[in-house]
């Protein structure tokens, strides 16, 4: 019929591209992958994506590009973009299996992720407590703190962060490095989420050279340092020990079950504490014990 529209699916989850046969000729239109580069794709039940559509995803996520071969047309188009993904479990949550184990989710792909952040749903008082007065203040109408950004305020200073480039300092590069050597030394490693794409991320989470959105995350980039320091080092191993299954640098701690601290200064100073010590560092931990002294 005469401008009927054909469409052919190639991609049932609608992530990578779509093939569209419109007037006799096939075009290709974007997914939200491709939809999103340059910027942030946040995707629901993501252990839902068919098995044969995940191998475009795993493209996309490692090369930051599609390719395509589809109704004669041939191409690779770009998918530089973070992906926050959220998934739930097959059933009920086990602790004794690994993430994939619950989720049902390949180890190849999930180690591609930088973070994975397991949030259980357990019986503590205090966090119910943080939880239930957060949702309260936000539904009524709490007074303005002078010391709170306004949104105009807080995009404008993303937008300022995203020219700089962090590079690494010898102190952090030894300990993402000692850090690294310690979780593949470990007897109770996951071994798909201590690959070389490990270090990787731990690169990425401190100093941020490609991803264009992980300033939201990168301390050196969210502090506005040009050189990533020792203190944006510790803090992205303590942010890494919390999608660790079975991380022990900080004595079993789930940071996701916190509040914001009273005192950072002094949280970060226990912090830096234990995983210098645990990672053997004493002299540098020595050297930075003085500069806190000094603040």
């Amino acid at each position: 019929m005469s401008g009927k529209r054909l469409t052919e699916v190639f991609d049932s989850s609608g992530l990578t591209v779509t093939a569209v046969k419109e007037f006799g000729e096939w075009n290709l239109e974007a997914g939200a992958l491709v939809l999103a580069d340059g910027g942030l794709c946040c995707i629901d039940e993501f252990n839902s994506i068919k098995e044969h559509d995940r191998t475009s995803i795993h493209e996309a996520m490692e090369q930051q590009t599609i390719s395509v071969a589809k109704a004669g047309l041939v191409c690779k188009l770009s998918t530089r973009t973070t992906i926050l993904a959220a998934t739930n479990p097959k059933g009920h949550y086990d602790p004794n299996e690994s993430v994939s184990v619950n989720i049902a989710l390949g180890s190849p792909l999930l180690s591609r992720f930088d973070l994975v952040l397991v949030l259980l749903d357990t019986k503590n008082e205090e966090w119910d407590h943080i939880i239930s007065s957060f949702i309260l203040q936000n539904k009524g109408c709490p007074s303005k703190s002078e010391k709170l950004w306004s949104m105009e305020r807080m995009k404008t200073y993303f937008c300022l962060i995203k020219s700089i480039q962090p590079k690494l300092s010898d102190e952090s590069n030894l300990i993402l490095v000692r850090y690294y050597q310690m979780q593949r030394q470990s007897d109770c490693r996951n071994a798909a989420r201590t690959t070389i794409r490990l270090l990787e991320s731990l690169i990425r989470l401190a100093e941020v050279t490609l991803e264009p959105i992980y300033f939201l995350i990168a301390h050196a980039r969210l502090m506005f340092r040009d050189t990533v320091t020792l203190e944006d080092a510790v803090t992205v191993v303590s942010v890494m020990e919390s999608s660790m299954q079975g991380g022990a640098l900080l004595g079993g701690i789930n940071a996701l079950h916190t509040s914001f601290p009273e005192n950072p200064m002094e949280q970060y100073r226990t912090q830096c504490e234990i995983i210098l010590e645990r990672l053997e560092l004493k002299d540098l931990l020595h050297k930075e014990l003085q500069r806190l002294d000094r603040l």
